[in-house]
């Protein structure tokens, strides 16, 4: 079996559909809709992002893209940092080099595997 998507719970569809075409996803349906925005990812994965107010992820839930290298992940962190998201420094140890970034709720990490 294939994970082929996600559902996602947001408060602003229109925001939450610019920050998710930052990481490569395409928007597939109506991109002016209030209320729902289906978008398409690497692989064919779907991502759909429906409204919602009030909606409180728990605070370790997470989404995880898994980059090819560390270049990435400084790329990410720079242009979401020049974008006014939240993020985390970059962090460096044996699990690998990743950031974090809080977006409408979600935490969303950005992350290579330990190159040896």
């Amino acid at each position: 079996m294939q994970l082929n998507h996600l559902d996602l719970q947001v408060q602003d569809i229109q925001r939450t559909t610019r920050f998710f075409e930052r990481f490569g996803f395409t928007v597939t349906s109506n991109a002016k809709s209030p209320a729902i925005a289906i978008l398409r990812g690497e692989g064919g994965f779907v991502l759909v992002l429906q409204r919602a107010e009030g909606v409180q992820y728990p605070e370790d839930f997470h989404l995880g893209f898994l980059v090819p290298d560390r270049d990435t992940v400084t790329r990410m962190h720079t242009e979401l940092t020049a974008a006014g998201e939240h993020v985390s420094p970059l962090e460096d140890d044996a699990r690998g080099y990743r950031t974090y970034c809080r977006h409408d709720g979600l935490l969303v990490e950005v992350s290579c595997r330990r190159q040896t």
